[in-house]
């Protein structure tokens, strides 16, 4: 049995329809999804915010240590210079130990703060890209 013109057009329509039903679940879901992204977006920004802030924490730290170890070279010159031997070379070696350790610790600390900075910007230039793209 044949069915009609009428017949095609109408099972025609209603696929279209239930294609639309489907596509507006999707919309709905996206829109979920979306939401939820700009929240993580917002609280990236935050954590994006307190590593500026523990960037500048660090950059004055570093500050400091090149003061120190200005100071240190500057009595350590004056001595020499002097021929004086005000401090022990046991004293002298306390002191420069704990100077190493202090400076292995900030390299500890600025290969920590390299790769996280590496590794966030990619990727929000990542996704900056991709998200450009879309548009």
């Amino acid at each position: 049995m044949s069915r009609t013109i009428q017949q095609k057009l109408h099972a025609q329509h209603r696929a279209w329809q239930s294609d639309h039903e489907a596509w507006l679940i999707d919309i709905n879901e996206w829109k979920k999804e979306l939401r939820t992204a700009l929240a993580d977006l917002r609280e990236v920004e935050d954590m994006l915010r307190d590593s500026l802030d523990g960037l500048e924490v660090h950059a004055d730290a570093l500050w400091e240590e090149g003061q120190r170890l200005r100071a240190h070279e500057l009595a350590l010159g004056k001595e020499v210079m002097a021929g004086e031997r005000k401090k022990t070379d046991k004293q002298w070696a306390a002191i420069h130990h704990r100077q190493l350790a202090r400076h292995e610790r900030t390299v500890d600390a600025h290969t920590r703060i390299k790769k996280y900075q590496h590794a966030v910007v990619a990727e929000i230039v990542r996704l900056v890209k991709q998200a450009r793209r879309g548009m």
